[in-house]
């Protein structure tokens, strides 16, 4: 589901008056104006309906949980800072911190900022990128010169072409490139830690985090890093994983798995849950969270189709010992039965 500019503020406000309904010096005045805001626009009532929902739901999770989401609240506010919707949470915090219930308000809280971030976090490329596609959505699109270009979901990528250079900058995500012959140009990828530099025409690149994939699946490529250290050729059939500074792994790749994702599958062989969970969380918009460290290292063997993550979480709640908490579409929580 898309958000426009405008839900998201009504997300905003109605975390806020979340967070003030629970205040012990709420009065009546606020009330008036709450009971106002709500009737103002069917926007605002759609907010705080879904933002009700995370209080609501919320209050059966255990004591454990309530206290990684006490913990979640000062992580995430960090990267509203990057964001810059960190003045939500600032606000509701020094206003009404003083004589609150502080673990509900941390609970309430953590949930509301939760569901902020997703909604805002996922739109963010949209701002700077020429192409773009939802989490779970699958594009391709073929450029000027014939060269073809395969997105997975939650990835941007920005195109420009000069008369002496293809230059493709992939911002996020993953991306299948097949480039087309001219010599003349040559078709080079920027990432976040160095260039990839295609010698022939196809290959794969991740990039989720710090740390780059590059697979190459006919020719080679040509690697540079931003530290400006080189690997002039990497050979088809090899999968190179690389930082800014240094190359951390080359491999013969699993050429099948590494393109799974173009056929809507992923594949996990003996894989511990939170990696399994971190690649999931990729398909579907908001965030899945895992509450208890055992959990995370349980592992997992099993083939999971993209297009509804909801039938693989299933298939995890099935397989393992866990409990799925399923606050919304867009907040999942995973903890041990």
């Amino acid at each position: 589901m898309k958000y426009s500019a405008h839900d998201n503020d009504a997300i905003s406000q109605a975390s806020t008056w979340q967070a003030k309904l629970s205040s012990d010096f709420f009065n009546a005045e606020q009330q008036s104006e709450f009971d106002h805001w709500l009737t103002q626009s069917e926007e605002n009532l759609n907010a705080w309906q879904e933002v009700n929902r995370f209080w609501l739901q919320l209050d059966g999770l255990s004591e454990e949980n309530k206290n990684f989401l006490d913990d979640t609240l000062e992580e995430t506010a960090t990267v509203h800072v990057e964001i810059d919707i960190e003045p939500v949470a600032s606000q509701i915090k020094a206003t009404f911190l003083t004589g609150w219930n502080f673990s509900r308000l941390l609970t309430g809280l953590a949930a509301s900022v939760l569901l902020m971030f997703s909604v805002f976090y996922t739109q963010m490329p949209q701002y700077f990128a020429d192409y773009y596609t939802a989490p779970g959505e699958l594009r391709t699109f073929v450029l000027r010169d014939g060269s073809q270009i395969t997105m997975n979901s939650d990835t941007a990528i920005s195109v420009d072409y000069t008369k002496g250079q293809r230059n493709i900058v992939l911002h996020q995500g993953e991306a299948y490139f097949v480039a087309a012959d001219d010599s003349a140009r040559p078709f080079v990828v920027q990432t976040s830690a160095g260039r990839v530099r295609a010698l022939g025409t196809e290959f794969d690149i991740k990039a989720r985090d710090e740390e780059i994939r590059v697979t190459v699946f006919e020719h080679s490529v040509r690697v540079l890093l931003n530290s400006g250290v080189v690997m002039n050729s990497l050979p088809q059939g090899q999968q190179l994983v690389f930082n800014e500074t240094s190359f951390s792994s080359q491999n013969a790749a699993n050429l099948l798995r590494t393109e799974s994702w173009r056929k809507q599958r992923i594949i996990f062989q003996d894989k511990p849950l939170s990696e399994v969970v971190a690649e999931l969380s990729y398909y579907r918009a908001g965030g899945i969270f895992i509450l208890d460290s055992k959990t995370k290292v349980l592992s997992i063997t099993g083939v999971f189709d993209t297009h509804d993550t909801n039938i693989a979480l299933a298939t995890i709640e099935q397989s393992l010992p866990v409990t799925i908490h399923k606050v919304t579409e867009k907040l999942v929580f995973i903890s041990a039965k």
